[in-house]
């Protein structure tokens, strides 16, 4: 043996380890690859808060198939959120000049290998890929009890709801499946999974419909769609007053898209528009999210016969999801904005923050902030439970706000009680159940200026408001019956017809409604264009709520529209003559041009 032979060996080993572990070093250091060393990452928060309050059954079946949505985050946030500034920004070269879903995925969407990252990890735990969307945001998946327990450290049980409560009114002997933990995922994915969402099969959003009560004699009718757009000056035929020399809109050229579960019976909305002499020349398309459904829903049928009355001539698309469930409102916003055909989407559904759960709200306002960017404006629904968005009951009483209205990235329409003459308005307080408040989540955005707002940094509700009051509620057909029904589901759409006849004046998109509602808010001719709402509050009846009061407030918001100046507005701060290439619908460019926008009129607050 020769002298130095040991140490030589001994030499080699420790080269050889060495490179062993510089080599797990750099497979560590891949973003692609799962960290072997770090302890799962937990979603907090994934947890449902109606598993607390039921009677666990047993353990599910390993072998049922469940639905999942895995969200991903984006990339590049705070370049996303300067350019949506900088589209609303009057200044800016960028000034109502939109991007493509192309673009958006390029620029700010998760790379394509971390999008394979995560279908990689999905499948090695046994889970079936349905469909990775193409604004790499979403990932729905199928797998069984079994598999999704694996993947994601949870345990999945089948419960029993207790009974009736306060904010849920499904009966003692519903059951349903879910996770009894958050959620965990490998630590290498991170910083790209946002959440997974589908786990409980309880979980929906809600309609925002609400009926009407037994009514005083004498009170006033339903609400015909000549009330709305003569009460409100909508400057479409339905106006009773507008003059014969006026500008008149439809909606020609505009697409609307409605965010909606289960169906609508054509002839229903057919009925409905006929019996009101409103004579429709756009067209109507169903859009099927998740399967079809056969079911039919007053709240589908009544946003569709309410918008398509003030926009008769603006196309429809019926996004139909198969079930309110979660998952299906998801893929419902992510389907609207990767189609890119709707300039300006509304949606009557949702539920309160809180039951909602923030991962599922992160995620669906980074679609929202998707279709900010490509210019379509969202309008949703305030709520119908008042400043107690989560119900109340004697144990538990707090001010709480519903989602998706609260995400800063849409525009959130609150609910009023209007009464009119001979469709001209005479009276307008706030609805004590129209939705308003304080989100717990969401920080104020840079837009949200107003002289009334309360104290503290976080995004407020309402930004316009409706009538939404069933008391004073609209003409509404549905299977065969005519009945007067409300609530902020009704407001919501009326405001997106108002705002297909903007974009048909402005010729364009023109983004989110939020900046300029604000914009007009703060100027000195304010009134010109809000029928400022100062009475009443919102406190359903439960508590004091929020005071309506001159000006912004959390029940009204700015107030209630007065339309054609609203449309004169946004014609006026909008570039009079669009570049060509710049049109509505499928049709819309990344940031191509340089002509310069005008400026904003003077603002001041009063």
């Amino acid at each position: 043996m020769k002298p130095h032979s040991k140490h030589s060996r001994l030499l080699r080993l420790i080269s050889v380890t060495g490179l062993i572990v510089l080599a797990l070093w750099m497979v560590i250091r891949k973003d692609d690859i799962f960290s072997f060393f770090s302890h799962p990452v937990t979603l907090s928060g994934s947890v449902p808060e109606v598993v607390q309050q039921s009677q666990q059954i047993q353990h599910a079946d390993p072998e049922a198939q469940l639905e999942i949505v895995v969200g991903l985050k984006a990339r590049n946030e705070a370049d996303l959120d300067a350019l949506i500034n900088r589209q609303q920004d009057p200044s800016s070269p960028d000034y109502q000049r939109f991007i493509s879903p192309d673009e958006f995925t390029q620029r700010f969407a998760p790379t394509q290998s971390q999008v394979d990252g995560v279908v990689n990890f999905l499948t090695a735990n046994g889970l079936k890929i349905k469909r990775v969307y193409s604004n790499h945001l979403l990932i729905h998946a199928v797998g069984n009890v079994a598999q999704l327990e694996k993947a994601f450290g949870v345990t999945i049980n089948q419960y029993q709801l207790p009974g009736p409560t306060a904010h849920n009114t499904m009966a003692a002997s519903t059951k349903y499946f879910s996770n009894d933990r958050d959620p965990s995922i490998p630590a290498g994915l991170k910083d790209v999974i946002e959440s997974v969402i589908g786990l409980n099969t309880l979980d929906a959003f809600e309609s925002r419909v609400r009926h009407a009560r037994a009514t005083p004699s004498g009170y006033q009718r339903a609400l015909t769609p000549q009330d709305v757009a003569t009460a409100y000056n909508y400057p479409n035929d339905n106006n009773k007053v507008v003059p014969a020399a006026g500008a008149k809109y439809n909606g020609h050229g505009v697409t609307v898209a409605i965010a909606t579960a289960y169906g609508y019976d054509r002839a229903d909305v057919e009925t409905y528009w006929k019996t009101h002499n409103v004579t429709r020349t756009g067209n109507l398309t169903d859009v099927p999210i998740n399967g079809t459904t056969a079911k039919l829903e007053e709240e589908t049928t009544l946003d569709l016969e309410l918008a398509g009355s003030q926009a008769p001539g603006a196309d429809i698309l019926m996004y139909i999801a198969s079930s309110p469930a979660f998952i299906n409102f998801t893929l419902t916003f992510g389907q609207i904005v990767i189609d890119n055909k709707a300039d300006v989407m509304t949606v009557s559904w949702g539920l309160c923050e809180e039951h909602t759960g923030w991962l599922q709200m992160k995620t669906e306002s980074l679609i929202f902030r998707q279709a900010a960017v490509q210019g379509i404006a969202v309008f949703a629904s305030a709520g119908d439970d008042g400043a107690y968005d989560c119900g109340a009951d004697a144990k538990k009483v707090q001010w709480r706000v519903d989602f998706p209205s609260s995400s800063p990235h849409v525009t959130a329409v609150g609910g009023t009680a209007l009464h009119v003459s001979d469709s001209v308005r005479t009276a307008e307080t706030t609805w004590e159940s129209g939705g308003g408040g304080v989100s717990s989540h969401w920080d104020r955005p840079v837009w949200q200026v107003a002289p009334t707002l309360p104290s503290g940094n976080r995004r407020a509700t309402a930004d316009v408001s409706l009538n939404g009051d069933p008391a004073t509620g609209y003409s509404f057909y549905f299977q065969g019956r005519w009945m007067r029904i409300g609530g902020t589901s009704a407001s919501a759409p009326e405001w997106a017809a108002l705002w297909a006849l903007v974009m048909e004046g402005t010729k364009q998109r023109v983004g989110s409604a939020n900046f300029y509602v604000y914009r007009m808010g703060a100027l000195k001719e304010y009134h010109k264009y809000f029928y400022d709402v100062t009475r009443g509050n919102n406190g359903a009846g439960v508590g004091n709520g929020y005071n309506a009061g001159p000006g912004w407030d959390i029940p009204s918001g700015w107030g209630t529209p007065n339309g054609a100046e609203v449309i004169n507005w946004m014609i006026k701060v909008s570039p009079a003559v669009p570049p060509k290439e710049k049109t509505l619908g499928e049709k819309h460019p990344g940031l191509m041009f340089s002509k310069s926008a005008p400026a904003l009129p003077g603002q001041i607050f009063r």
